[in-house]
């Protein structure tokens, strides 16, 4: 483990065995655990702060919400991050760097798919379907004026009474 690189170096290195992410991917991500430490640690807490992995990805979450908006998913997606899995990767990447520490108990499990991207991304930003009860509005129309009609038997017995 190499601990003396910066983010830029190491992401550097990091691309030049897997491609698959964009450096900006890689800068997102941490920036993700500051949003999750801000969240989920305590500041009187004695101890190094440590996230879980589904504290990180809720952090990862409200993060790409408020910066990218209803562009999110298109953003993360641009930059190779298609799902929860995938945030693990880059996260144990910049762990074998020693940008990001850990600690015995975590593992890339715990990356696993706690909502697709389309759940936590695109939906936010979906219209809702209405709760209530559609009403069927009735159209009230005044009757139509009855027009008297002559009837065969009215006309034949008029006839003959001239």
């Amino acid at each position: 483990m190499v601990s003396h690189l910066s983010l830029p170096e190491a992401v550097k290195r990091i691309r030049e065995k897997d491609s698959r992410f964009s450096a900006p991917a890689y800068d997102f991500v941490r920036r993700s655990l500051d949003q999750s430490l801000r969240k989920f640690v305590r500041a009187e807490d004695e101890t190094p702060a440590h996230v879980r992995g589904h504290q990180l990805l809720e952090g990862f979450r409200q993060l790409a919400l408020q910066e990218f908006g209803p562009m999110a998913k298109t953003v993360l997606n641009d930059w190779g991050i298609e799902n929860c899995g995938q945030v693990g990767e880059i996260v144990f990447h910049l762990v074998q760097h020693g940008i990001l520490g850990k600690s015995e108990t975590d593992r890339p499990d715990d990356f696993q798919e706690i909502w697709t991207f389309t759940e936590a991304f695109v939906t936010p930003f979906q219209p809702q379907k209405a709760t209530f009860a559609v009403r069927k509005i009735r159209r009230e129309f005044s009757p139509a004026p009855r027009i008297r009609r002559k009837r065969k038997s009215d006309s034949a017995s008029s006839s003959k009474k001239s």
